[in-house]
């Protein structure tokens, strides 16, 4: 599968019953939570829990690279960095 059939493959995927994690640093409100979700064999899908219908979705490699640049305090990826 092509890296955009495997995107493609993402948006079409049937979210409904998924397990979308969040940081335990947005706290216990829905306002400023980015989600997560492994959709197996495929990769992530990224949404924002007030508009859970727009999703980002990350091939896993994508999203590895994105988790480490994060860790890695990247500037443009971490606040105040």
């Amino acid at each position: 599968m092509t890296k955009e059939e495997t995107l493609k493959a993402l948006l079409a995927a049937d979210l409904t019953n998924a397990e979308w994690t969040k940081s335990a640093a947005s706290g216990n409100t829905a306002q400023d939570c980015l989600e997560a979700t492994r959709v197996e064999g495929l990769g992530w899908v990224l949404r924002h829990s007030i508009l859970t219908s727009h999703v980002i979705p990350l091939t896993d490699s994508e999203y590895e690279a994105y988790v480490k640049g994060v860790q890695a305090n990247q500037p443009g990826l971490v606040p105040g960095v």
